[in-house]
This record gives C-alpha cells, sequence and structure tokens, in this order.
C-alpha cells in the first residue's frame, strides 16, 4: 500500500487545478520559446496552425524515459525501495518506447518515423541509464531526506484577465529537514549538456518560469525553492579526461536567482504585449524574423 503522504507534500501531490480551456488564452514555456527563436515561426505555429506536428526517435525516447524515472520513483518514494528495485525496469522502458511510438505515429497519420534497429539501438541506452540510476540510486534519489511531492504537477496561474501560464513540472522533491523545495526537469541527451546549452537564456528560462508559478500556486517562498535540470546522456566518453564525463547524469542547476527571473518575466511580458490584445486573443498580424535574409534555420522550411 502506498505510504500516507502528510502535511506540504500532500497539498502538493493532491493538488487539483480546474482549468476553463474554452475562455481562457494559455500561455506555456514551449510558446515562449518558440517566439524568442524566430517570431515568424511562433505565427506558423501558434496562429497559423500551419507546422505540421513531426515526431522523431528522440522525443518518443524522451517520452518513454520520463514516464519510466516517474513511475519507477512513485513506487520507490510512495511504496518502498523494495517494491521499486523489484521494477523490471527494461521491460518498462521497453513498454513505454513501443508506446510513445505508437502515439507519435497516430499524430503523424501511421508514417514511421524510426526503424527496428534504431528503436532497439535507444532501448539500449536505455537500459544503461536505468542501470545507472539503479546502481546510483541513493546519491540522486535518497528517501531519507527527500519526498517526492510531485510527478507531472500542472502548473496553472493568471498572467493576466483572460491569460493563464500552464505548465507541467517532471518532478517536485521536498527537504523536510532543511523545509526547501526541488523543482527537477528530466532531460534527455545524446551525450550532455556543452556550455552554449548551459548559458542559452531560452533554455534555461523553462525551470525559472516553472519556480515562479509553483511559487505563487502553493504559496511557497521562492527562496525555499531549487531548480534543477537532470540530464540523463545515452552515450558516455569511456576515454574522458574526467570522470564526472562518464557518468550517465548530468545534475545542472541554472541561477534563477531575483535577478535572472526578472529577466525571464520581462521577456515573456514583452512576448504576450506583441501577441494578445487585450481581450487575450492572438493578434492576426504578420511577425517578422529576426534574420536579415527574412529566414533562418528555424522558420526556413516552413516560410512560402
Amino acid at each position: 500500500m502506498p505510504k500516507k503522504l502528510k502535511g506540504p507534500v500532500k497539498r502538493v501531490w493532491e493538488s487539483k487545478i480546474k482549468q476553463s480551456p474554452s475562455k481562457n488564452t494559455h500561455i506555456s514555456y514551449s510558446s515562449l520559446s518558440t517566439y524568442n527563436k524566430c517570431p515568424k515561426l511562433w505565427e506558423l505555429m501558434y496562429l497559423r496552425n500551419e507546422v505540421p506536428f513531426t515526431q522523431n526517435i528522440y522525443t518518443c525516447f524522451g517520452t518513454a524515459m520520463h514516464e519510466t524515472i516517474q513511475e519507477w520513483l512513485t513506487v520507490m518514494y510512495h511504496d518502498s525501495v523494495k517494491a521499486a528495485n523489484d521494477i523490471n525496469l527494461d521491460e518498462l522502458l521497453y513498454a513505454n518506447i513501443v508506446n510513445a511510438y505508437r502515439k507519435g505515429r497516430a499524430q503523424m497519420e501511421g508514417q514511421h518515423f524510426s526503424n527496428s534497429d534504431e528503436l532497439t539501438q535507444f532501448w539500449l541506452d536505455g537500459k544503461h541509464i536505468l542501470n545507472f540510476l539503479k546502481k546510483k540510486r541513493a546519491g540522486y534519489f535518497s528517501t531519507k531526506n527527500m519526498m517526492l511531492a510531485g510527478v507531472e504537477t500542472l502548473l496553472y496561474q493568471d498572467i493576466k484577465p483572460g491569460v493563464k501560464f500552464k505548465g507541467l513540472v517532471d518532478l517536485v522533491f521536498y527537504h523536510p529537514s532543511i523545509d526547501e523545495w526541488t523543482i527537477m526537469d528530466i532531460k534527455t541527451s545524446t551525450s550532455g549538456w556543452r556550455d552554449y546549452q548551459k548559458k542559452n537564456p531560452n533554455l534555461t528560462a523553462q525551470v525559472v518560469l516553472y519556480k515562479e508559478f509553483f511559487s505563487k500556486q502553493f504559496d511557497i517562498p521562492k527562496e525555499k525553492i531549487n531548480v534543477e535540470y537532470f540530464i540523463v546522456k545515452r552515450r558516455v566518453p569511456v576515454d574522458a579526461e574526467y570522470a564526472s564525463m562518464q557518468r550517465r547524469v548530468q545534475e545542472f542547476r541554472p541561477n534563477a536567482g531575483p535577478r535572472k527571473t526578472k529577466q525571464v518575466l520581462t521577456s515573456m511580458n514583452n512576448f504576450i504585449e506583441d501577441v494578445l490584445d487585450e481581450n487575450g486573443s492572438y493578434i492576426d498580424k504578420e511577425y517578422k524574423c529576426g534574420s536579415p535574409f527574412g529566414k533562418c534555420d528555424n522558420c526556413c522550411d516552413f516560410v512560402k
């Protein structure tokens, strides 16, 4: 039987958010990120619906790995470590990859986007990741000083009348001994994040926004909330110069302090001002690509 949840963990885990999709415009990190990459691409995707949905092996694998890790941790924290150890993670990952692939094909009207050899290789890579996590479990996911408070926690908060921020937080942990929280976003990567990714403000804005709206939703002071990207790597160099590079996991905690938060919120507000009218509806206009050539790598495949 699952352990009985108590206190702030129970409040977050059992939170229910009422949504009114027909009345509110939803702003997500994905839409803001797309706009920051290229306003023209945002227009074609969100305003015109002219960019077809495409699936690929990387998103398929990422979905399956998320689901596998989340289920494993839920059993570990809300049942027992023994019960979690009894899960055949290799079989669970395989089933999740197959399911994600079927859903992806359905979204693409039956079109294949991978093959059996590639799917098998990604599954084998995933097995290495899961084996590493099981061996190093106590170092990353201690059950002595951490409590799992959320899996796919829905954030749904007012930005302005008729406009909501909507997001899903992969994992939320509570540290009772110090009364602090950790918002964790799982990322799958071929070989980990390099400096250019860590310094990319458009990429790190995701957890900054999650921290802002998690704080508002659950009335938790922002200084008690930490953010982290938990990056699992498919490839590790056996002859790497540093031992840390041989780990299947890379933990990255970006700056999410007041100054950084202000920058991210300013970017979001500028985006909202440009794309939404006073009623919260999209402004129907032509949005310009920032490239001096009129097209960039982000939008060139879709601009006629």
